[in-house]
């Protein structure tokens, strides 16, 4: 059996947590949602407990996916969480800028059953690549 996971996932659009939130507990993980990067990232930084991995919505107001993933990758306590950028569109600038810094990119879906399956590749991914290395 598959270890549950701790998932932290930021969205500026309520369906998208909701819907973002069924299908990862449908997978058996724990999902703690923010529509607030600031939030998110205080919640970061007092937890002692770090989140096995964060999903952050690219298109964010006040502090956008972009921003915020700067600020975890370069905090001590945080720069080791593997992070998932997920975005409806996917400029090659963005496609470059994920591969530069090692973080996983996953294109919305607003079909339950796609994203679903999605989710659950990206989650393999990163416990496949966390054995390796």
């Amino acid at each position: 059996m598959k270890k549950k996971k701790t998932i932290y996932y930021l969205d500026d659009d309520h369906e998208d947590l909701d819907f973002f939130k069924e299908i990862t507990e449908e997978l058996g993980h724990t999902v703690k949602v923010f529509s607030d990067g600031r939030k998110m990232l205080l919640v970061l930084e007092i937890q002692a407990q770090k989140p096995d991995v964060v999903f952050l919505d690219i298109h964010m107001p006040v502090l956008n996916g972009e921003e915020i993933l700067e600020i975890i990758k370069k905090s001590d306590d945080m720069k080791d969480i593997p992070v998932v950028m997920v975005s409806g569109a996917y400029p090659k600038k963005l496609l470059q800028y994920c591969a530069d810094l090692g973080v996983s990119c996953l294109v919305k879906r607003h079909n339950f059953q796609e994203f679903k399956q999605n989710i659950h590749e990206v989650l393999t991914t990163l416990d496949a690549a966390k054995k390796a290395g």
